[in-house]
Formats: structure tokens, C-alpha cells, sequence
């Protein structure tokens, strides 16, 4: 009875060979899936950095608004405008303070729509919360099929785009 029951244990187990085949499968399904897992990581990050511009905008038009004061959005270099956007950007008000401060994030370049250079201009918004002009900052990244757009009107009013414009190559 006990030799019986031993036994029926050990057919219940796996074999060597159908433990291998299963780690082939999944090693194989793993292999297949990791390109595109790679590039929806990517994506992600690329709108995360748009939502992070956009975020930068709405906090310069209602401040504009809320204060009664120009606002001014632009690219840092060393916590003063200038620059590029790809290197971090932040809100100042009229008199030249920092309002806000927003990282860049590595491997992603802010250009405009068509890919033709890098953004770098500052965005104004005066007392009435009008922007200074229209802009398109395109975010792309290498490798990636896709880019994320930020569409700013002249009302100041931002939107987000998916595949809205060509990244440079």
C-alpha cells in the first residue's frame, strides 16, 4: 500500500523533457513579446514628458490669469531661459523668478512638428492668459514608432496629439 501510493506521487510529477519544452515556449513567447514591450516603455515615457510640458503650460496661463502679471514658459540653462526644451524647461514670472522647475528626461528630443530643428522659444502669456504664439512641441525618441504632441493655440489652451508630427531620423 505504501510502495502504491509512492508511485502514484511520482506520475503526478513533471518529466524532465516536458519541463524543457515548457521553458522553451515560454522563453520563445518572452523573446517574441520583449521588442514591443520595449516600445510601449518608450511611448510611455514620451508622453509622460509631453504630460509634463502640459502641466508646465496650464501652471503659466492660470497663473497669468491669477496674478494679473506676464508669465513666461521657456527652456533652462543654469535656471535662466535659453536652451532647449529637451534639456528641461520652467515657468517664470514677469520679473524674472522661478515659479517652476521641470526635468528633462534622457533620450527624448522636443522638436518642432516636422522634425526641422529643436524647440526653443518661450511661450508668453499676458494678463488676459493669452499665449504669444502657436506652437507644436513634438516629442520623439530613437528607436520609437511613436511621438507625442503638444498643440498650443494662441488662447493658450494646450492638447495632446499622438503620431501628430515627423521626428528627425
Amino acid at each position: 500500500m505504501i510502495i502504491a501510493r509512492a508511485s502514484r506521487r511520482r506520475c503526478r510529477a513533471f518529466s524532465l523533457i516536458e519541463l524543457l519544452v515548457v521553458l522553451a515556449i515560454v522563453s520563445l513567447m518572452a523573446s517574441l513579446t520583449a521588442p514591443s514591450l520595449r516600445e510601449q516603455v518608450q511611448s510611455w515615457r514620451l508622453r509622460t514628458s509631453a504630460i509634463q510640458l502640459v502641466s508646465a503650460i496650464w501652471l503659466a496661463r492660470a497663473t497669468a490669469l491669477r496674478s494679473g502679471q506676464k508669465i513666461v514658459l521657456c527652456p533652462l540653462t543654469d535656471n535662466r531661459c535659453g536652451g532647449l526644451y529637451q534639456e528641461g524647461f520652467g515657468v517664470f514670472s514677469g520679473e524674472g523668478t522661478l515659479l517652476h522647475q521641470y526635468p528633462s528626461r534622457s533620450g527624448v528630443s522636443v522638436t518642432n512638428r516636422i522634425g526641422s530643428r529643436p524647440e526653443s522659444q518661450a511661450v508668453v502669456w499676458n494678463e488676459a492668459g493669452l499665449g504669444s504664439r502657436n506652437a507644436t512641441f513634438l516629442f520623439c525618441a530613437k528607436n520609437t514608432q511613436t511621438n507625442w504632441a503638444v498643440v498650443l493655440n494662441r488662447v493658450g489652451r494646450p492638447r495632446l496629439r499622438q503620431d501628430w508630427g515627423i521626428c528627425p531620423s
